[in-house]
């Protein structure tokens, strides 16, 4: 494994337990969170294995297979960073059990992604998903609230493989049977919360955008659940308006206080929504692609329909990019 491989690998995993460092050292979310004793235990366990994976990495045994000491295929690595038996110990019967897993899921979790994007007249949608693996953790969808808005949604699942396709899955499900039954977007994401927080992992979330859409009053409403700000550009400012988080990652905290912000949108602007893939994207020189370079590129073409944003900014992204650890997802809505 390469130096630029094993340095990205550093990187994600010393993230990781700093991640968890700065969560276990915030006394105010302490405050605000049933731990409990399994918890934190579960939690510094985690933690524990992230060092020794790091002290892997400068004992230069990081991927490497207990059974004849060769390399562990880097993309199952990227799914489970403490993979140990490459694929060529594996026997003939165990190979094709995993590979029939495998396409299963990825079969299963294509169908669970929205076929079509919505049809509103002026109202323009357009999307780009790519998996880093056979399956991934971005999820993205639409629904109809309880009003008869139109909602939308983006989310990343922290992990990778099967476990995050599996709760992308559920989140899936979840929130297409809740979304319907609310019109207050701050009520649903709490709804969530309650329905994921007894069913994650402590270290694991899911950062979630949910949007709605008031047409006739030319309304955007979100909350946004720990995510990475969509940017919004705005023609009558002629700038971009970044919608922060309003509130914590979906099952991070056990009560949290769930907000909503409302937006009035005029023709030209354009929402653009992403996953944390896009943006860490990286080149021949290692370099991210960024926010920066998106917001650059928004700039730059905020003029196109969302079909032709998105196809643009896809290319763009596909030449930049020499490989990515990480699943991509791009949702452009323009307001026409």
């Amino acid at each position: 494994m390469n130096n630029r491989v094993l340095d990205q690998f550093r990187e994600s995993i010393a993230k990781h337990r700093d991640d968890l460092m700065h969560w276990l050292n915030d006394t105010e979310k302490k405050k605000s969170i049933h731990l409990g004793t399994a918890a934190v235990s579960e939690v510094l366990a985690e933690m524990e294995e992230f060092k020794a994976l790091l002290r892997q990495i400068d004992d230069n045994v990081f991927g490497r297979c207990v059974v004849c000491n060769g390399e562990v295929e880097l993309e199952r690595l990227e799914q489970d960073y403490s993979t140990n038996v490459c694929l060529d110990c594996y026997s003939e019967e165990q190979l094709r059990e995993l590979e029939r897993d495998l396409e299963l899921a990825a079969k299963v979790q294509q169908q669970l992604l929205p076929a079509c994007v919505p049809s509103i007249e002026r109202i323009g949608f357009a999307v780009k998903y790519a998996s880093a693996h056979v399956v991934g953790g971005d999820y993205h969808d639409f629904f109809i609230l309880k009003n008869g808005q139109q909602g939308f949604a983006i989310g990343d699942v922290m992990g990778k493989g099967l476990a995050a396709s599996m709760l992308m899955s559920n989140l899936q499900a979840s929130l297409r049977i809740l979304g319907p039954g609310y019109d207050r977007l701050d009520r649903l994401s709490d709804h969530l919360n309650r329905l994921f927080r007894c069913n994650l992992k402590l270290i694991r979330f899911i950062s979630l955008f949910i949007g709605a859409l008031d047409v006739i009053n030319h309304t955007l409403y979100y909350c946004n659940a720990g995510h990475h700000a969509p940017m919004l550009w705005q023609s009558t400012d002629n700038d971009i308006r970044w919608l922060s988080p309003t509130a914590p990652a979906i099952g991070l905290i056990a009560e949290p206080e769930f907000k909503y912000e409302t937006v009035q949108v005029s023709t030209g602007d354009l929402l653009v929504l992403y996953t944390d893939g896009l943006i860490e994207a990286r080149n021949q020189s290692n370099q991210e692609f960024s926010e920066k370079r998106l917001a650059a590129f928004i700039r730059e073409n905020h003029q196109l329909t969302a079909d032709d944003f998105v196809d643009k900014l896809w290319k763009l992204l596909k030449d930049y990019a020499v490989h990515n650890f990480d699943d991509i997802t791009l949702l452009a809505i323009k307001f026409q």
